[in-house]
């Protein structure tokens, strides 16, 4: 059927696309069913759902990382700030206020982030 243009109806352009078809008349392969555009698009959908995954496994992968690295830092910081009190107490030093409390304040934290990360492997 031709348009009050001249233009094939199948032509027209569907609402929001912008003019007409650019291959709507060009012969099509034995065995498709649907318009080039139609298999084109889902291909594009499906390369960006693939690489929508990837960028998902990779964030996923480095945030452990970071989590595992952070929890590393954490725990050598209460470990070293334990030994330090302990040293101090030796020697009658204060060894509650500078030492254990940083090594308390590491411990919370480094539980803190291992609950987190445990919530987050469920």
């Amino acid at each position: 059927m031709i348009g009050a243009m001249g233009v094939a109806a199948e032509d027209e352009p569907l609402e929001g696309d912008i003019g007409p078809a650019a291959d709507a008349g060009a012969p099509r392969p034995a065995g498709t069913s649907g318009p080039r555009q139609a298999d084109a698009a889902a291909e594009l959908r499906r390369y960006e759902a693939e690489r929508e995954e990837r960028r998902r496994r990779t964030n996923a992968a480095s945030g452990r990382i970071a989590a595992a690295l952070a929890a590393l830092l954490l725990a050598f910081l209460a470990y070293d700030s334990v030994r330090t009190a302990l040293t101090a107490r030796s020697r009658g030093d204060d060894w509650i206020y500078p030492p254990l409390v940083i090594a308390g304040i590491c411990t919370i934290a480094l539980a803190t982030l291992l609950a987190w990360a445990a919530r987050r492997v469920k």
